[in-house]
């Protein structure tokens, strides 16, 4: 088992965890209430695991090149381009850490200056990191909770540490 930490003071951000081989398949969202009574999407990765996702991830958003591309900017969410026909893709960090969000619970802070971003259901976390390590302050992960895209936290990959955990 792992633990990541905050690569810049060490602080724990995460419950013991284990690495999957690849990342999971985003399960379709049924738009009914989970178990915690939010409505949000199945988990990508379930409890005690963690997964690195090899494509581009969260912000900044750009135009995609082909203006008929239709594709996600976020797993499960096409986002149109508000300059001109298409959509918009993320060229964000690749190899995130891709979590569930229990495995973070009290372990993270609320970034207060991304709480514009809140939808109806959750954070989509199309304006950059939105969570911080509670010692330093460092952006270190992204949170993904609104109802029309996946339930995931995703850390930064040059933000964190993987450690093996020794309790």
């Amino acid at each position: 088992m792992n633990l990541l930490v905050c690569a810049a003071c060490g602080r724990r951000l995460s419950e013991p965890l284990r690495l999957l081989p690849a990342l999971p398949e985003r399960p379709e969202y049924d738009g009914r209430k989970g178990p915690d009574g939010r409505r949000h999407a199945p988990s990508t990765v379930p409890r005690g695991t963690y997964a690195i996702d090899p494509e581009p991830s969260g912000a900044p958003y750009v135009p995609h090149p082909d203006p008929e591309w239709l594709g996600a900017a976020i797993p499960g969410l096409s986002i149109a381009d508000p300059d001109g026909p298409g959509s918009l893709m993320s060229a964000g960090p690749c190899d995130t850490l891709v979590v569930h969000p229990e495995d973070t619970d009290k372990l993270l802070e609320p970034n207060p200056a991304s709480f514009t971003e809140a939808v109806c259901c959750g954070p989509l976390g199309m304006e950059g990191p939105n969570r911080l390590c509670p010692g330093c302050g460092a952006e270190v992960a992204t949170l993904l909770a609104d109802c029309v895209g996946p339930y995931e936290i995703h850390f930064l990959p040059d933000a964190v540490r993987v450690v093996p955990d020794t309790a």
